[in-house]
């Protein structure tokens, strides 16, 4: 026979496990606390912008502007290929005794562009906020000295100096707290309705007829102890009171007996 399951039962079983799923939250809230603020590395980075002039014709219209606009995926390709990024490796290592890979470096460089702009950005990202600032300003100046010699430009401007900046852009604090209770809460979720599959005692008399077809004869209801304490009390008096009628017939028994 299939089972189906109401919504109103979902509820008593949330309800019945509520602890167990509000210790799940905790318990992820508290692992994503200590990966964020233990484990994982914070992570800094540093911008410098940039402006590249092409030569101006004397028929300057709208599609220079637009050919500007497409160099820039060129001058992307550029800042991170090897002509770059050598140069850049060796003056980090001679100027600040930084020692980083070329491969490191690539995947440190971020190439960045404003919407319809001409002006871009190279964003550093590193452990250490000083180095992102030196990565991004050492490449910025590399980058000025070899574009002439290999572009057809007319004046590379840096508009504006990587500065070093204290606040980390890794790891996310607040999403992190959020994905860790909200798997805390799938987790506990889950593991509610896992106890309640491995629950096999009987709950109520519809099982016993429906699944077992079996005939019931009656029901004892459960009783807590306080209702428990509250029905056997009468009982209590009575007996005692019996006690008590009884204790001077008792008396005068053993008297005629002497």
């Amino acid at each position: 026979m299939e089972e189906t399951i109401s919504l109103k039962e979902i509820f008593e079983i949330l309800k019945k496990h509520i602890t167990t799923i509000l210790m799940c939250m905790f318990a992820g809230l508290a692992l994503a606390g200590v990966a964020t603020f233990f484990i994982i590395t914070p992570k800094y980075d540093s911008q410098a912008q940039l402006i590249v002039k092409l030569p101006r014709t004397d028929t300057t219209n709208a599609g220079d502007v637009n050919t500007n606009l497409l160099m820039i995926n060129t001058y992307k390709d550029m800042i991170t290929g090897d002509l770059v990024m050598n140069t850049v490796q060796d003056r980090l290592e001679s100027e600040y005794k930084l020692d980083k890979t070329v491969g490191e470096l690539k995947s440190a460089i971020q190439v960045q562009q404003s919407q319809n702009s001409q002006m871009f950005s190279i964003v550093a990202t590193d452990t250490k906020p000083v180095d992102a600032e030196h990565i991004a300003n050492t490449t910025a100046k590399v980058f000025q000295e070899n574009a002439k010699d290999v572009l057809d430009v007319d004046k590379i401007s840096i508009i504006s100096d990587a500065q070093a900046s204290m606040t980390p852009v890794s790891p996310n604090n607040k999403l992190n707290l959020a994905i860790g209770l909200v798997l805390g809460l799938m987790v506990g979720v889950g593991l509610a309705f896992l106890l309640e599959l491995l629950d096999r005692t009987v709950k109520d008399s519809r099982f016993v007829a429906e699944n077992l077809g079996l005939t019931i004869l009656g029901s004892v209801p459960q009783m807590s102890d306080k209702e428990l304490k509250k029905a056997t009390k009468p009982v209590a008096a009575v007996q005692q009171q019996t006690s008590a009628k009884n204790t001077p017939d008792k008396a005068r028994r053993s008297r005629s007996r002497v």
